[in-house]
């Protein structure tokens, strides 16, 4: 089981953009390792993990790659924190690294669980220990 968050242009992936720029700027981010093209991980264990993955969705969110074919364009990014690296503060500890790449492309930051999007203020005043997390109002 896995905290799961879609970086997408809008409800109905209608944008893409290409690869290869956005997989060089994923692989310059801080802790973050290629795993397999277009495959990455935040990886600081045993204090944090995330999976990464840059897919070709319908406009449903439904990935529609197919195995062994290379894509040249994303609509959307999956991220995957599993519950056991979620830690206390997502916000602090996750939520940079997302509203990175969805500042790079201009998109939202979806979280899977509430089905809202995550406001830009969710990491606008994170100190060392927050007070009070985005994550735990809903």
């Amino acid at each position: 089981m896995s905290y799961d968050i879609t970086i997408r242009p809008d409800e109905k992936f209608s944008r893409s953009v290409p690869r290869e720029p956005l997989d060089a700027f994923i692989a310059q981010l801080p802790s973050i390792r290629r795993t397999d093209s277009p495959q990455f991980v935040l990886d600081e264990k045993p204090k944090r993990w995330m999976e990464i993955s840059l897919e070709t969705t319908d406009e449903e969110g439904n990935c529609v790659e197919e195995d062994g074919r290379t894509y040249d364009t994303t609509n959307c990014v999956r991220l995957h924190i599993p519950y056991a690296f979620l830690g206390k503060w997502p916000d602090r500890d996750y939520f940079p690294t997302c509203f990175a790449i969805a500042d790079h492309l201009g998109w939202s930051v979806y979280d899977e669980q509430s089905g809202e999007n995550i406001p830009r203020a969710a990491i606008a005043s994170i100190t060392s220990e927050p007070q009070k997390s985005w994550w735990r109002l809903w």
